[in-house]
């Protein structure tokens, strides 16, 4: 490909996406999303500050997808958010959370307890609101488990937010939302770099 080529189709996206006021908001939402989780891996607080607007402009993006088990993920996110900020953050009475691990056998309930609820979540979505999904659903039944997670500083989170992210993925693409496909298959590798970020912050924190 030529400069000139490669200049025409940069300069072709750019008209794309301001043209078209949905695929820039996307697109937006993606850049930002990108930045929050690369944050978040690097354990952050301004991970959890950005997340908030995030949170709040995906309840539109994807309830225009009809995605609605993300939609209701980010309602509740939200309060979530909020909870691992207070708990990154610290206090004068308590120390900032650092990364621990989970006991197995809390994991497989937490686990048991998410795919049940994914069934459900699928169920109910799709008799209500006739837009069902299994990569949407399971995203956001495993959503509570990976924020939970999340907010304890938990090493497995990386895990589970790695194959949620991947789930979705195919929800976005059975619909033709290509640009939020991508997006969270970019977040599947970010989930690759946050579990080795953490492992690290992990093993420099045992006695």
């Amino acid at each position: 490909m030529t400069k000139d080529q490669l200049f025409t189709a940069i300069i072709g996206a750019g008209k794309w996406l301001i043209h078209d006021q949905q695929s820039l908001l996307e697109f937006s939402v993606v850049i930002a999303s990108i930045l929050a989780h690369v944050l978040e891996a690097r354990q952050n607080i301004w991970s959890k500050i950005l997340a908030f607007p995030i949170a709040f402009t995906n309840i539109y993006v994807y309830s225009v997808r009809q995605l609605y088990g993300k939609v209701i993920y980010s309602i509740i996110f939200i309060f979530f958010n909020l909870y691992a900020y207070l708990r990154w953050k610290g206090s004068i009475r308590r120390k900032p959370v650092e990364v621990s691990r989970t006991s197995h056998k809390m994991l497989l309930s937490i686990t048991g307890m998410s795919m049940l609820g994914g069934m459900g979540c699928h169920l109910i979505i799709g008799k209500y609101l006739h837009a069902a999904s299994y990569g949407d659903a399971y995203y956001l039944s495993f959503g509570f488990m990976d924020k939970w997670l999340m907010s304890h500083k938990k090493l497995e989170r990386w895990t589970i937010a790695l194959f949620r992210h991947i789930a979705f993925s195919l929800a976005c693409y059975q619909i033709g939302a290509i640009m939020l496909c991508i997006h969270h298959l970019i977040l599947s590798c970010i989930g690759i770099y946050g579990q080795i970020k953490w492992y690290t912050s992990y093993k420099g924190n045992l006695p």
